[in-house]
């Protein structure tokens, strides 16, 4: 995958993780008015996006809670520094996928991209829909259109006893190969991961096993101490480790 995606890949995911991609295109809106207009106005605001009231009321508070947006006089708010620089990382963004287009459109292919580093990582070849929704946030129905008219050549569906499942097509399969490169993953290991976690985001996989790690590690380092049994642990636990530096580092 070239440098520039990668790199691009990483500010979508910083993006997403203090705003979500999800559930926070109001939030994203209110961002790029403020950045506009150099503050904003609820009422305003509303009648610009065309939303309603308390939606706008809604997104500002939880980005004030985020330390994004801070009440400068009565009514008014404006970009902390903190939002500055959150709004300058998405000025960025949005400049290296143009011509992608719109704001909306950028969303539906960090989706699309997620679902398919969901599925990817799932030990079945065929995934209910709304398994991956959920870990998206979003309906099914959404998900499923969302794959009809813009995925259909890297994700495929079938029906099945009132189900929808996904797969990944070859394109789809090549994709999530790259997808893992970015994160240093390969195939193998974020099945492994995510069977040992009990979740499909290879991420979150990775980041729950090197806690539970640690902490069986230290169990196991006091067990030393009673040996017989502490020495078999120890030999145990030195395997499997062993065996999992091994997948991470050769990207299997």
């Amino acid at each position: 995958m070239p440098e520039e995606w990668n790199n691009t890949l990483e500010k979508l995911r910083l993006i997403d993780s203090i705003v979500d991609f999800a559930r926070g295109h109001i939030q994203f809106s209110i961002i790029l008015t403020t950045l506009d207009d150099g503050y904003v106005i609820p009422d305003y605001a509303a009648e610009k996006l065309k939303l309603s009231r308390k939606s706008v009321i809604d997104a500002i508070q939880k980005l004030k809670k985020k330390g994004l947006l801070y009440k400068s006089k009565s009514n008014v708010y404006t970009l902390t520094e903190k939002g500055k620089k959150f709004a300058s990382l998405l000025m960025e963004t949005l400049s290296s996928l143009s011509p992608v287009g719109s704001i909306d459109k950028i969303i539906e292919a960090y989706k699309i991209s997620e679902t398919v580093l969901l599925v990817g990582t799932s030990t079945k070849e065929w995934v209910n829909i709304k398994e991956i929704a959920k870990y998206l946030a979003m309906k099914p129905e959404q998900l499923e259109k969302i794959i009809e008219t813009k995925a259909s050549k890297i994700l495929k569906t079938r029906k099945f006893s009132g189900n929808t499942y996904v797969a990944l097509t070859y394109e789809g399969t090549e994709l999530y190969e790259l997808l893992l490169e970015s994160i240093k993953l390969g195939p193998l290991t974020a099945k492994t991961l995510a069977l040992m976690t009990g979740t499909l985001d290879p991420r979150d996989a990775l980041r729950r096993f090197m806690i539970v790690y640690l902490l069986i590690s230290i169990l196991v380092f006091l067990e030393l101490t009673q040996p017989p049994y502490g020495i078999i642990s120890a030999i145990v636990w030195a395997a499997a480790s062993f065996y999992l530096a091994f997948l991470i580092y050769s990207k299997k």
